[in-house]
């Protein structure tokens, strides 16, 4: 037996199957072979768009993640088998003629092996190797199931992402928007009445970003139904609100902090899997509030804002600038022109 062969075979499958374990069966995210196949090809599809959040062919890039992650797992499991096949000549035989399998029959006999297909033209010779076989059946059959039943989670969480953004986005186009239809002369209280919906979403969300990161790279081209124009949308209407307002006007605060958790938590996610070191090359515009003060909302001092805009919340923009960079959008789409 060629131990190097069948070494480099179990350690192939031991790889899919516990990626499959990581990804599939635990709520901690994707695993090390699935998050480099996903970021590959949603680079693909990326640059093949034109770096383009309104390209529809952007906009395919989450199902082909998904198919790709799928075949990778299957290749890995079938090239594991072949691996350790190929360490013995002996390893398989012709029922009938009992001769010694090509590399090309074992092939073949591992892919049916693993589809519990159990053709029976080709068999194991032996009982070390039929055990082997049997284990690769087993195997076959609980992960490759297990990772079709993986999709189901990952597009409800997707359709959720998409719930998720068209709710922001009907509040309004901008920021300055959606507080000039909140504000009644005293407060922004029918801001808050959907505060608690809205938290309850983007915690899911969060949560579901957390288990499946795949969702992250299922992009829409139209920027009401993008989650990522409208998170940035969502955080700069909330910094507006908790920071560009004199003291004297009533926020409520248990729902102001409700919010800020959420929003902290799903970038936290973020930069953690996906942006660790964020370049991006756009500059956050500093928000023009001349809309709020036609509406007679008492703000502080423009030159107060925009030193926070600019200074404290520097690395805080710079985050969502190049997650909005990442999906192919700007500033642009949060700060429509009216």
């Amino acid at each position: 037996m060629n131990v190097l062969y069948f070494s480099l075979g179990i350690l192939v499958f031991a790889i899919t199957a516990l990626d499959i374990i990581k990804t599939a069966l635990s709520s901690n995210g994707g695993g090390m072979v699935t998050s480099l196949v996903s970021r590959a090809v949603y680079k693909v599809f990326f640059l093949a768009a034109g770096r383009r959040g309104k390209s529809k062919l952007l906009g395919y890039a989450g199902p082909a993640v998904l198919v790709s992650v799928l075949l990778v797992w299957i290749a890995g499991f079938w090239s594991g088998l072949f691996l350790a096949l190929l360490s013995d000549p002996g390893s398989v035989v012709h029922s009938i003629t009992k001769t010694n399998a090509s590399a090309g029959e074992k092939l073949y006999y591992a892919g049916f092996t693993l589809s519990t297909l159990g053709v029976g033209d080709y068999v194991a010779s032996n009982d070390f190797w039929r055990i082997v076989t049997n284990v690769a059946a087993f195997s076959g059959l609980v992960f490759i199931t297990t990772s079709v039943t993986y999709f189901l989670p990952v597009l409800s969480a997707v359709g959720l992402q998409s719930t998720l953004s068209l709710y922001i986005s009907g509040m309004g186009k901008t920021p300055q928007q959606i507080l000039t239809k909140s504000w009644n002369g005293k407060d922004f209280s029918s801001f808050f009445d959907n505060t608690s919906d809205l938290c309850q979403m983007l915690m899911k969300h969060t949560m579901n970003h957390h288990s499946y990161p795949v969702i992250h790279h299922f992009h829409n081209s139209h920027p009401k139904l993008s989650i990522t124009p409208a998170i940035a949308l969502l955080d700069e209407t909330y910094q507006v609100l908790g920071n560009a307002l004199q003291q004297n006007v009533a926020v409520d605060e248990v729902k102001m902090s409700m919010l800020q958790t959420a929003l902290d938590s799903y970038l936290e996610v973020v930069r953690e899997g996906f942006l660790k070191n964020a370049s991006p090359n756009e500059k956050a515009p500093v928000p023009e509030l001349r809309q709020l003060e036609e509406k007679r909302v008492p703000l502080k001092g423009k030159e107060a804002v925009r030193q926070y805009f600019k200074q404290d919340l520097r690395e805080r923009r710079k985050l969502l600038t190049a997650l909005l960079e990442m999906d192919g959008w700007s500033w642009k789409e949060v700060y429509q022109p009216e």
